[in-house]
C-alpha cells in the first residue's frame, strides 16, 4: 500500500515538474521504473499493480489522450520482463551483485518502452516509437540504478518481503535463545 502511495505522489510531482520546468526538453523524469523494480524484488509479479498505478498517474498528470492511458498503463506491464532474470538468478544474487542489478532496471525499463510501443502498434503507431520511449525516459533509468545501487544494502528494502519477515523472526528467536543461555549462566 506503500509503496502505491510513493508512485501516485512521486510519479504526480515528476509528471507535472518534467512539464511544467522542462517543457522544451524531449526528457520525461519518471520513478515508475524505479518503484516498480523496487515492488518486483518485494512481491515479484503484484509489481504488475505499480507499473499500471504509474502509467495511470503519468497520463493523468500529462493530461493524456484515451490512446496513451492503453499504451502507458497495459505497456508498463511488460517491465515484468524483468521477473525472468529474478527466475534465472534469484533475488538475493541480483541484489548483491551491481552488474546483476543493473541488469535487472536495464531488463525492466526496456520492458516498459517496449510494451508501450506494442500496445502503441494498435493504434496506427510506428514501430520506431519504441527508440523514443528509450529516449526520452533514459534519465528514468539512471535514476533507478543509481537508487536500486544505494538501496541494495537497506536492511529489507530490494529484499523479498516473505524471506525478509522470516529472517527477522529467525534472528528474533536466536535473541531470545541467547538471552535465555546468558539468564541460565548467571
Amino acid at each position: 500500500m506503500m509503496l502505491t502511495v510513493l508512485v501516485i505522489v512521486f510519479e504526480a510531482i515528476a509528471t507535472y515538474a518534467s512539464g511544467k520546468w522542462f517543457w522544451a526538453q524531449a526528457i520525461n523524469i519518471s520513478v515508475t521504473p524505479l518503484l516498480v523494480c523496487i515492488s518486483m524484488m518485494r512481491w515479484s509479479g503484484f509489481a504488475a499493480i505499480h507499473a499500471v498505478v504509474g502509467g495511470f498517474v503519468y497520463c493523468f498528470a500529462a493530461g493524456a489522450t484515451k490512446e496513451q492511458y492503453f499504451i502507458y498503463c497495459i505497456g508498463n506491464v511488460l517491465s515484468l520482463a524483468a521477473l525472468f532474470l529474478i527466475k534465472m538468478f534469484g533475488k538475493e544474487k541480483i541484489r548483491n551483485s551491481i552488474l546483476k542489478l543493473v541488469s535487472f532496471a536495464t531488463v525492466a525499463y526496456l520492458g516498459m518502452a517496449a510494451g508501450r510501443c506494442l500496445v502503441s502498434l494498435f493504434f496506427g503507431g510506428d514501430i520506431r516509437a519504441f527508440i523514443v520511449y528509450v529516449t526520452t525516459d533514459i534519465v528514468s533509468l539512471l535514476f533507478a540504478v543509481i537508487v536500486l545501487i544505494f538501496l541494495r544494502k537497506s536492511d529489507g528494502m530490494i529484499e523479498d518481503q516473505k524471506s525478509y519477515l522470516l529472517r527477522l523472526e529467525r534472528e528474533e528467536k536466536e535473541k531470545e535463545g541467547a538471552y535465555e543461555e546468558s539468564d541460565v549462566i548467571l
